[in-house]
């Protein structure tokens, strides 16, 4: 009598304890990490960034709701905000208020926008807004590890889909944070043909929120903590005002500069950092005439703080930053560009900026990064593009990829005639979705670089692709093909993310086609 009372008590205790422990993950857990400030920059946390951010869209059954979706490349095609100032300036008088949003993140696949159609369609969009590229077909699948190694290309090896789908359940990040619940819902028993280990983790991941989680679960914490509590000096990208002059994304300067810095309490305390030892710094206050404020020789090398106190009650104050010797970007990070730039200071994070901002994680920032690929000449950007995206001996991870993704055109490009895979088919099955929730879907090619696209553009595959895709939906679905929408190779960062100027010029050429696309919901 007493074992069985025994047992009843641990099962009791057991059931008791799952409960608890499942309240805390799925209620309090999400609630503290969800609802904590999201000081995030852009393009950092990408995962707690895409859940915090989705969480919060919402629209009203009187809006005219646009979602953007797809992968990196929507991310710097398009600028919500100002696709809604163009759509709002163009409607009829008299129809109802349109707000468009972003639903996106990096490296978004056709399989990842099926798994979300369901929570797409509960936003209740009028207009879902799909931007892809070939890119994000998961390329790199159609070149074996074999071709790899040996660099000769097999067309007699097609699409790995097995490889594809033992990455996807072993480690791809979107599968195992995102939405673990429905993949492994769906693909339980060949989950379980992978092995007990990856069964019984991704079984995990879908039923509790922290172990799915965990991978970012103390970015936003950190990023708090570092703008309130530290100085504001570890970071990403750049979230202070804006120099005339422009800024570099990692917070670099150019050697002279001038600034509208916002004062607290007639003072700006903040901090910079010197690259080399014996850096000469200038500072002048501009307004309302010109006085020389600071004149230092700064002896070593790092970060130095500065405080200047200024009198009157005035909130903002204009200066002029001027710095001796300038700085090869190469000796910063021989990474980042190709053809080096030449560098200032480096500002602290927010710089000459009052308060930190929240919910800018999808705002993206002008940087002289994009702004100097226009001021190349055509052999200068050839030789820059070449080092940025492909040079040999750099094993970084990201660069690998396209050059995987290379080479997979030119597999494409020997191909006799058009052919699918899984990723084309999951594109279809989520767009037939939407369809049968009375959500209207565009899509569009994107721009790919021309440098990129003749790899392949004239081949069988690609006609077929375009064919594809322009006969893919319903009476709801629309394509737009806008590969040749950008002739410039100077418009691309890369294969197939836009310039900051460009992603503009496709916000304005994109709105005429949403604007048609919106007339036509009743």
């Amino acid at each position: 009598m007493n074992e069985k009372k025994t047992k009843v008590r641990v099962l009791f205790l057991s059931i008791a304890f799952l409960l608890s422990f499942f309240f805390l993950d799925r209620i309090i857990f999400s609630s503290i990490l969800f609802n904590f400030p999201n000081e995030l920059e852009w393009d950092t946390s990408p995962w707690y960034n895409f859940l915090e951010k989705r969480r919060r869209i919402r629209f009203d059954p009187d809006e005219s709701g646009i979602l953007a979706v797809g992968s990196s490349v929507a991310l710097y095609s398009l600028f919500p905000d100002r696709l809604t100032e163009n759509l709002r300036r163009k409607a009829e008088a008299g129809t109802n208020p349109i707000r468009a949003e972003f639903y996106a993140h990096p490296a978004l696949t056709p399989s990842d926008f099926y798994y979300y159609r369901e929570d797409i369609a509960s936003k209740t969009p009028k207009l879902v807004v799909y931007v892809l590229n070939p890119a994000d077909l998961q390329l790199d699948y159609l070149v074996s590890e074999k071709e790899l190694k040996t660099g000769k290309l097999d067309p007699s090896i097609p699409f790995e889909e097995e490889r594809l789908f033992s990455d996807f359940s072993r480690g791809r990040h979107q599968n195992r944070i995102l939405y673990p619940a429905q993949f492994f819902r769906e693909n339980a028993r060949r989950i379980w043909k992978l092995g007990k280990p990856v069964f019984l983790e991704l079984l995990s991941r879908s039923l509790f929120l922290l172990t799915r989680y965990r991978n970012f679960v103390y970015d936003p914490f950190d990023s708090f903590i570092e703008h309130h509590l530290r100085s504001g000096r570890s970071y990403h990208y750049y979230t202070g005002i804006l120099p005339e002059e422009g800024i570099y994304l990692r917070g670099w300067t150019k050697p002279k500069f001038s600034i509208e810095c916002e004062l607290k309490n007639g003072k700006l305390v903040d901090s910079f950092f010197s690259q080399k030892k014996n850096t000469r710094l200038k500072i002048f206050q501009e307004t309302p005439e010109e006085l020389l404020l600071l004149n230092e020789n700064f002896e070593s090398r790092g970060w130095h703080g500065l405080e200047l106190q200024f009198p009157g009650d005035a909130e903002k104050i204009r200066l002029r930053f001027e710095t001796e010797p300038p700085v090869s970007s190469d000796e910063v990070d021989d990474r980042i560009f190709g053809i080096p730039e030449v560098y200032g200071l480096r500002l602290s994070q927010n710089f000459c900026r009052k308060d930190f901002r929240k919910d800018i994680s999808y705002d993206r920032i002008p940087g002289i990064d994009d702004d100097r690929i226009s001021a190349l000449s055509d052999t200068a950007y050839l030789e820059d593009y070449e080092k940025r995206i492909y040079r040999s001996e750099d094993g970084e991870a990201a660069l690998t990829r396209l050059k995987v993704i290379r080479m997979a055109k030119r597999k494409l490009r020997e191909s006799d005639s058009y052919f699918s895979w899984s990723e084309l088919e999951y594109l279809k099955k989520g767009i037939e979705f939407l369809e049968g929730k009375g959500v209207r879907v565009l899509l569009i090619n994107s721009p790919e670089n021309p440098l990129e696209r003749s790899l392949y553009e004239e081949s069988p595959w690609y006609k077929g692709y375009l064919s594809y895709l322009k006969n893919l939906g319903g009476a709801k679905y629309t394509f737009k093909d806008a590969k040749d929408l950008f002739s410039d190779k100077k418009d691309f960062l890369d294969p197939h993310h836009l310039t900051f100027r460009a992603a503009r010029s496709a916000t304005d050429e994109y709105s005429n086609w949403i604007l048609s696309e919106l007339s036509s919901v009743k």
